[in-house]
Order: C-alpha cells, then structure tokens, then sequence
C-alpha cells in the first residue's frame, strides 16, 4: 500500500490582472471581448506532493509566489491553471492579519475560527482554556484584535491554528514577528505536531529554521519551481543563487575601486601573516584538482579554485574520524586565476542535518594575507580542537575576497560539505555531554557556611 498523499499540486498556475487605472476594470466588465489588463502570473505550472506526516519548507526571495501557493493550498484562492488537492483539515497561520476581525474580541475570534473550522461550541470550549493559556495574553483576550499589537494577534492567531487538531498546518512568516520567547515556544510545538504526524508547511527566510524543521524543501524562483528535494540541498541551491546576486552586486564595488587605485603598478608583496605560517607537511594535491564528497556543491565568482581539501588529526594525518577534544587541522590548496590583492579563507562544518555549527574565517581573525597573482598555488591549514559531540558532520570550506573586512565578502570559490567525517563517542563515559558542542568553562567552587 502507498504512502497517502495529503496534498497534491498538478501543473498550478495562478495570473493575477492588474489595471492602470480602476475604469479599466470597469470597461472590461462592459465590453468583455477586450482585455484592459495585464497579466502577472504570480506561479506557473508548479507540481509536487507531500505525503502525510512530511514537512516541507517553502524558500525564496520576496515576490517569489510563496504566499500565494499556500493560498491555494488553502483555498483562499483558486488557480487559474491546474489541481490542487488537500486531504485533511488544514489550519493556517498566513500573513498577519488575515483570519481575523479586528472588530471582534479576541474570544469571539477563537470561536468563529473553530466554527469555520468546523468544530462545534462545545468542542472550541473544551479547547478555549488552553488557548488562551498558549497566547498568554490575559484580558486582551476579551478585546477587539484591532487594539492588539502585532505581537499579540500572532499569539493568538498560532494558538487557535494548533488547537483544532489540524491534519495539515500551514505557517507563514507570521512568526518572525514574535518575541523570541514566543518564537522558541511556537517551534517546540510545532516539533511536537510532526512527531505525532501532522503535515506541515514552513515558510521562512531563516534557512537554518528550514534546515532543522523539515524533511524537504521547495524553492521558488519568479514564481517558478527551480529545485524540490531534501531540505539542506534545497537551501544550498538558495543560497548559492542568493550569493551569486550580491557577487555581481560587490563586483561593482570592486571595478570602482580598481578604476579610482588603479596606477598598472604591482603591489608590493607583504608576508605579516599572523602565527606560524610553515606548514611542516603537505597532504594536499597541489597540481591537479580533486573530486569532492558526493553531494558537493560549488558555486563562486572565480579567480581561485580550491584543488583538495584534506582533514588531518593530532598526529597530523589525514583522517574521516577524530576523537573529542582532539586537535585537528583542515589543510588546502588552493589555485589563483587572477592577481588578487589579499584574500581571505574559511571553514564551516554542519550536521548531518545541514545545520550550521561552527565554523573560521581569517578576516574575522584580523589575519593579513599577502597579495597573490595570477597561475600561484598556495597551500593553506586552520588549526583547531574538537569541541562537537559524536555524530557525523561535513566540511564546507571557502575562499573569499573581503571587500568591507568582515561585513562584504567576494565569494570566489565555496564548496559546500566538501568533506564528510564523524566524531568518535568519547570512551569514557564522564567525557561524553549531550549538547553539539562542548564549551570549556571556567570553574569555581566555595562553600557558604551560614
């Protein structure tokens, strides 16, 4: 038997039409045969499923047809192309204001909310107490929401949604107006939901939210489907769209630049990197390139090419495993296609989720790097200690060219999870913590006789 579907878009279109002036709309009413409008098709032929219990996050850009996709889905607008097929009570947290009548009190609202998600009085009775106890906003519940704060409707709006038992809950970017408190309590319940099977739609700008959250992800693009899959392969492929646009942005910074300093002279080289710059052993290819682990991804402006990456542990060799707390170093080569003034490198690892952990960069640590040209090869170490938990992690790794030191970077070459590699369960069990990282703290200890 198939996994059930609870929600179904086959080739979904939707066209809006916008008119100049307002006696168009007029004139086309009185003379259908010609269109005074234009048309903006806000989707275009938009496919996918979800199965029952999955969660999905949806990513893009502003304008990029996300909320009028879950407006579809949730019938609050028809498609002017396709099927949309919904199996299940859905229950819709969307932009904020919508749901609610503001002349309402807040209690009149939970109640029309029930009602139209057709539970009876009783039933939205029996739920009212706990309602009222998750929005936590006290006798502004028998208010009008039109004196609620942004704050205050988004409590009570998410509160209603999750209280109706919905099959499929939907959640915009509604949240993002919470307090963090607030925020952090939406999120463990809506952990709790998918635990117990709920389908869940997440849109969100915070990717790391994403990441964490869903089992796939969907990112539109102009209203269009550019990639559905896995939810960290989705956000990478976001993020390297979104990455390329401010390259072409910064690159703009960098040609004014170069036309204002630029007198054809060489800059002269300086060698004031900071620490200890011999590397006592090269494990790295320095004359061919290296194919990355499976599922790389790639993208940047150019004018360096990392060739190999290589982790290394404590007794400096190169190794898929480490152990906790043990030093370990992560060791490139990189080419350079073109004279760059300085440069600057670094190294994030991630979960098996894709979630972002820890990570380095040489501008945020004021190292100085010497200017490079053309056809030069140079091979690169970061040395740290393991403070993460046992599990499995990858290794992105990037060279950049700081424009503004550390707030605008070029991104010429960015390879992510380049690497994958596992940290060891610590053999003794009085070594081992639950948290992903391990901070060393310092410790005091007195003892108060009162």
């Amino acid at each position: 038997m198939g996994e059930e579907i609870a929600i179904s878009l086959n080739n979904v279109s939707k066209c809006f039409k916008r008119y100049d002036r307002p006696v168009d709309r007029l004139k086309e009413i009185l003379l259908p045969r010609k269109s005074y409008a234009q048309e903006f098709w806000a989707l275009r032929d938009i496919s996918f499923e979800i199965i029952k219990g999955e969660t999905m996050g949806i990513i893009g850009r502003n304008g990029a047809g996300k909320s009028t996709l879950l407006q579809l889905i949730c019938g609050t607008l028809m498609p002017t192309e396709g099927e949309v097929q919904v199996n299940g009570r859905v229950a819709a947290l969307l932009e904020l204001g919508a749901g609610f009548n503001p002349e309402f009190t807040g209690r009149d609202n939970v109640y029309m909310n029930g009602a139209i998600m057709g539970l009876s009085k009783t039933e939205v009775d029996e739920r009212f107490d706990n309602i009222a106890a998750f929005a936590d906003i006290k006798d502004f519940i028998d208010q009008p929401v039109k004196t609620y704060s942004s704050g205050m409707y988004v409590r009570l709006a998410f509160a209603s949604a999750i209280h109706v038992d919905p099959d499929i809950l939907i959640v915009d970017e509604a949240l993002a107006v919470g307090d963090m408190f607030f925020q952090a309590k939406c999120m463990a319940r809506m952990r709790r939901m998918m635990e117990s099977g709920v389908t869940v739609l997440f849109v969100s700008h915070d990717t790391t939210s994403v990441k964490s959250l869903c089992h796939k992800g969907i990112f539109l693009e102009n209203g269009e489907l550019k990639k559905i899959g896995k939810a960290s392969e989705v956000v990478a492929t976001y993020v390297s769209i979104v990455h390329g646009d401010m390259n072409q942005e910064l690159k703009v910074q960098v040609k004014e630049k170069s036309e204002i300093s630029s007198d054809n002279q060489k800059i002269e080289r300086t060698n004031d990197v900071a620490g200890d710059s011999i590397i006592s052993e090269i494990f790295v290819s320095t004359d061919k390139e290296v194919e990355f682990a499976e599922g790389a991804h790639r993208y940047g402006e150019g004018g360096a090419k990392v060739l190999d990456i290589k982790l290394l542990n404590s007794q400096n060799l190169p190794t898929t495993q480490i152990e906790s707390r043990e030093e370990f170093t992560i060791q490139a080569s990189i080419l350079f296609e073109k004279d760059l003034s300085t440069f600057c490198f670094g190294y994030l690892i991630r979960d098996i989720k894709g979630i972002d952990i820890i990570g380095a960069v040489t501008s945020v640590e004021k190292v100085h790097i010497p200017c490079v040209t053309n056809g030069e090869i140079y091979v690169v170490e970061m040395k740290a200690k393991n403070m993460l938990n046992a599990g499995i992690y990858t290794l992105t790794f990037a060279v950049e060219l700081p424009i503004v030191m550390n707030q605008q970077h070029l991104y010429l070459d960015w390879i992510n999870d380049a690497l994958i590699f596992k940290v060891n369960l610590a053999e003794d069990p009085l070594d081992r913590f639950t948290s992903k990282v391990y901070v060393p703290s310092q410790i005091k200890c007195l003892q108060v006789n009162i």
